[in-house]
């Protein structure tokens, strides 16, 4: 029987008292999955990937308006996820750590998007995004997600994370690079704009 020296018992008794109150992959948090996935453990990231993802997938919809470009950025997105592993704060919220890789997906996209774009411009100009204004359907559901497309971007992205996405005020700050105050200010006009627009419903016999 190997001899331990009295030093090196307490520490064995640690690590097995920590392994037994580890909790299992489907019991975890999403925040534990990603500290197992830092640790090695590749079966934590799929359940993280399914966990996270619907979430990942509305908010991703909203930015893009364009289900393919939504599910490239979703992939795109676990890919970076992948590879800053070794950057997530242990602790720390992760679907917000998520949203800001995915939104900086996004603006690397459409910048690129834009360059394209620019280089085939005769003038050496971005052509104006239209935007068409339909009139809102009878469906309040349909009518809601219509006004929030219509909204400027800022606000439509501070009303998507903390009212659709479910992030506090400073989560939201945190994945949009703005202060808790301009992210409030955001919500705020975006909701007076929303009522505006969606009083033509109500007024609908």
């Amino acid at each position: 029987m190997p001899s331990y020296s009295a030093s090196f018992l307490p520490a064995l008794e640690v690590a097995r008292l920590t392994l037994s109150r580890r909790p299992s992959l489907a019991e975890s948090t999403s925040e534990q999955l990603m500290e197992r996935y830092v640790d090695g453990e590749a079966e934590s990231f799929e359940l993280l990937y399914r966990r996270v993802s619907p979430n990942l997938m509305g908010y991703l919809l909203r930015l893009t308006r364009n289900r393919e470009r939504a599910e490239d950025l979703l992939q795109i997105t676990f890919s970076k996820i992948h590879r800053a592993r070794g950057s997530y704060l242990r602790g720390a919220p992760v679907l917000p750590w998520i949203l800001a890789i995915a939104r900086r997906s996004f603006l690397d996209e459409r910048r690129s998007a834009h360059v394209r774009t620019e280089d085939l411009s005769p003038d050496g100009s971005l052509p104006e995004q239209q935007h068409e204004e339909r009139p809102l359907p009878t469906e309040l559901s349909d009518a809601l997600e219509i006004a929030i497309g219509r909204l400027p971007e800022t606000y439509r992205e501070a009303i998507v994370l903390t009212k659709i996405t479910g992030l506090s005020v400073a989560e939201a700050a945190t994945v949009l690079g703005a202060t808790e105050t301009a992210v409030k200010l955001r919500v705020h006009r975006g909701y007076n704009q929303l009522r505006k627009d969606l009083e033509q419903y109500s007024r609908t016999p």
